[in-house]
Parts: C-alpha cells; structure tokens; sequence
C-alpha cells in the first residue's frame, strides 16, 4: 500500500469521502446501483458473464465499442 498523508483517514471517512466522489461522477441512482453491486446483491460470476461478453474480441475491438459508447453519451 502506497503511503501519503490520505492514508491517515480513518475507514468511516474513507466511506464518506468515497460516496461523495461516486454520487458527484454517477449521480445518487448511479451511486446506488454501484452500492448494490458491490454488496454482492448480484448473485452473478462478473468474471464468467465477462468471459461470455468478451468472447474472442480482440482489445481493439472492446476499445473501439467502449468509445463508441462513451462518445454517444
């Protein structure tokens, strides 16, 4: 682990600092979909259904639909 003066937070700031950040980029909904994922909510295996989508895509492929996407938001 990297050493530096935010290293000193205590966990309970780590989580607020942390949602702060994640509801100003994602918003409250987005924010909240993130929290149910991350809780495990979601029975799924992420590295199987990653498997399954990225199945015999080449990097440049899954680059060039990541910023497609991106683009057109």
């Amino acid at each position: 682990m990297l050493l530096n003066e935010r290293s000193k937070y205590t966990d309970r700031e780590i989580i607020e600092k942390g949602s702060r950040a994640l509801i100003k980029e994602l918003g409250y909904s987005g924010f909240l979909r993130f929290i149910r994922q991350s809780e495990g909510i979601s029975k799924e295996d992420y590295l199987k259904i990653d498997d399954e989508i990225f199945d015999e895509m080449s990097l440049e492929e899954i680059y060039n639909k990541a910023k497609k996407h991106w683009d057109n938001m």
